[in-house]
């Protein structure tokens, strides 16, 4: 499912626990780095889990220089300042054509998509995704949410 099959390294952001938005930021940046060559990444998890600080941490690991905001009611936002074009998506509220997605990963972009999962509910199919990332609470013995952990994998 990854793109970059040569990077052996990049197997290593598998699994991480975060214990703050700054160790999410650090996870995301450090996984940006390794990229090699445009992809799709899907971006899956609940509301505040830390979906668009991971974002913001992968845009800043690509070099990106503009502020990273979440695209919830435009539904998409671009910067070109990075070693890559970087297509931010937000599928929370609006879900962009499928022709439109094809068409930035036509144009090299890295293409980062949060609540990915949005589009299956929508267009009733999955997109082709390079890089899947799940951020979930992580939760006690008892069930209850640990409001400062979470578990980031990525596949």
């Amino acid at each position: 499912m990854i793109i970059q099959k040569s990077m052996k390294r990049l197997k290593t952001f598998s699994h991480r626990i975060s214990n703050s938005p700054e160790k999410t930021f650090r996870i995301a940046f450090d996984l940006a780095s390794e990229i090699s060559k445009s992809c799709l990444i899907g971006l899956t998890g609940e509301m505040g889990v830390g979906k668009t600080v991971f974002a913001k941490g992968f845009a800043e690991g690509l070099g990106i220089k503009e502020l990273i905001t979440s695209p919830t009611f435009l539904g998409i936002s671009e910067s070109y300042s990075g070693r890559f074009p970087f297509v931010h998506m937000d599928f929370y509220k609006k879900v962009v054509p499928k022709n439109l997605i094809e068409h930035f990963q036509k144009s090299k972009c890295i293409v980062l998509i949060e609540w990915i999962n949005n589009f299956e509910t929508v267009f009733k199919e999955k997109l082709n995704v390079d890089i899947s990332v799940l951020i979930q609470y992580l939760r006690n013995k008892e069930g209850l949410i640990l409001e400062n952990e979470r578990e980031i994998i990525v596949l």
